[in-house]
């Protein structure tokens, strides 16, 4: 189902222009809608569950997060998962995305002890899924460490956390074999340069150019282990497994050579890092050669990147059975100078800035609306990487949580769709569906509660039962899901 590809086009011509726009989804192409544990659950220490870096960065002071919101109730789906199964099931989407908490599951990180109550919780929700004859897509890890790991110093930047996790991933796969679509760890740059760069996300370290490098490499590891380890010993499942990326598109700010060659670093920076050691092997030469020659004017020995053997390209290599991909962003992208030779940071190393077009259209939270850039994306990913079957994890944009009227969610879901499908139709990249981003407003990281991306509202201040109140978007959704057909009038006319 997730690997089926029906080229059945069907289009029209919008008036004004010459030019045919497809506006047809294909009758195996798949809709689904994604949340994850922290963002979600609550319940954060009943039933056994552990804390994680987020229950420890949440609870810091004074608190790193807006309003000084945390996760500890959220939308308190531990107690009301049928509810918003079901109201999944309403909309119509064919699956559901969501993540299982390593804490919950094992309260210290490490294999023994295994909390049984946990387990039950996402054996239910699973049997809920698959009651109404939806797919459970398995995120195996979203951003929950567990705390007890990290107070051991078992974190993304020490490769030791390779062999835990694989046994964490291991019972994961062997209690729930109904899972449909398995993904192994969402967003690494996120985790990595938030987590470990800039400090902005838990667990809250700034070591910007050096230890997101170092928790990247352990990163990719862990996923090409758990890959192997996968195909290895659950040979006999039918469901496949790939890691998520979330990428952006970096468009030059001006057509000058110096801007278009910042533009394409920033894309092996930001996407390659990620991608390439999975679908060719290795960092980006880009990647390698620009923080070498930085390391190398600070005068260090070696390189601030750790270098893959020629083993682990190999094990790498490969670990893949299609492409998650998380799409949110476009950035203008012009040249800077290579920086100050003793200094370390990222974007020196990248040797790209971005900027923003103010005519853009913006969301309340100042989120841009660039739907462009995804068929732009999807093209650059399928010409770097071989034409790789994407499945669409994320793509949403925020609103302001004050109105339920959210015409700008539906604007963006349907012109961004509408770019998507020109880059099957068009352009022939394989993309098989799409998960919206979000089920329900939640707990937007330092955000808190104050970023609002759900197709259902919540208010989380002024009322204490958490309704569930559906936004104009719910509705959009069902009518596409249906008629798998979108109006589509708008177009990239640069494209190139």
């Amino acid at each position: 189902m997730f690997l089926a590809i029906w080229f059945f086009v069907s289009c029209i011509v919008s008036t004004g222009y010459a030019k045919i726009h497809y506006n047809k989804f294909p009758k195996d192409f798949i809709f689904g809608v994604g949340t994850s544990s922290y963002q979600i659950e609550g319940a954060w220490n009943i039933d056994g569950k552990g804390p994680s870096i987020w229950d420890n960065f949440t609870h810091r002071v004074p608190s790193p997060i807006s309003n000084n919101d945390t996760g500890d109730v959220a939308c308190d789906h531990y107690h009301r998962y049928k509810e918003d199964i079901r109201n999944i099931y309403n909309i119509g989407f064919q699956f559901y995305r969501f993540s299982i908490s390593w804490p919950r599951v094992l309260p210290t990180g490490y294999s023994k002890p295994i909390n049984e109550k946990g387990i039950s919780f996402y054996k239910k929700i699973i049997n809920e899924i698959l009651r109404y004859n939806m797919t459970p897509v398995v995120t195996i890890y979203h951003w929950d460490l567990p705390q007890r790991l990290y107070e051991d110093g078992i974190d993304w930047t020490n490769p030791k956390l390779v062999d835990i996790f694989v046994d964490y991933a291991r019972i994961i796969i062997s209690r729930f074999p109904e899972v449909g679509l398995w993904t192994t760890i969402n967003e690494p740059k996120q985790i990595c340069r938030l987590g470990y760069g800039t400090g902005i996300l838990a667990p809250g370290v700034k070591s910007d150019g050096l230890l997101e490098y170092q928790c990247t490499y352990v990163i990719l590891k862990t996923h090409a282990a758990t890959y192997r380890m996968y195909k290895k010993e659950f040979s006999h499942y039918k469901a496949k497994m790939s890691i998520v990326i979330e990428c952006p598109w970096s468009e030059p700010l001006t057509n000058t050579k110096s801007n278009k060659d910042a533009s394409e670093r920033l894309r092996q920076f930001e996407c390659g890092m990620y991608m390439h050691p999975i679908y060719i092997g290795d960092w980006p030469k880009i990647v390698k050669d620009r923080i070498a020659q930085r390391s190398k004017s600070q005068n260090l020995t070696k390189s601030r990147l750790p270098s893959f053997t020629r083993e682990e390209i190999a094990f790498i290599k490969g670990t893949q059975d299609y492409l998650g991909l998380n799409y949110y962003y476009t950035y203008l992208v012009s040249n800077i100078a290579a920086g100050e030779k003793g200094f370390t940071n990222y974007e020196y190393d990248m040797g790209a800035i971005i900027s923003e077009n103010p005519n853009w259209k913006f969301d309340k939270n100042l989120r841009k609306n660039t739907p462009w850039g995804i068929r732009r994306a999807l093209k650059w990913i399928k010409g770097q990487y071989n034409n790789p079957v994407i499945l669409i994890t994320e793509m949403g944009v925020s609103d302001d949580g004050t109105t339920i009227q959210d015409d700008q969610r539906i604007e963006y879901y349907r012109e961004y769709s509408c770019n998507i499908l020109d880059a099957m139709y068009v352009d022939k990249v394989k993309v098989v569906g799409l998960g919206a981003w979000s089920l329900m407003d939640n707990f937007e990281w330092m955000l808190g509660y104050k970023s609002h991306f759900g197709l259902y509202y919540i208010d989380f201040y002024n009322d204490p039962s958490l309704k569930r109140v559906p936004k104009k978007s719910v509705q959009y959704f069902r009518q596409i899901i249906k008629s798998r057909e979108l109006i589509c009038n708008i177009y990239d006319t640069n494209f190139y």
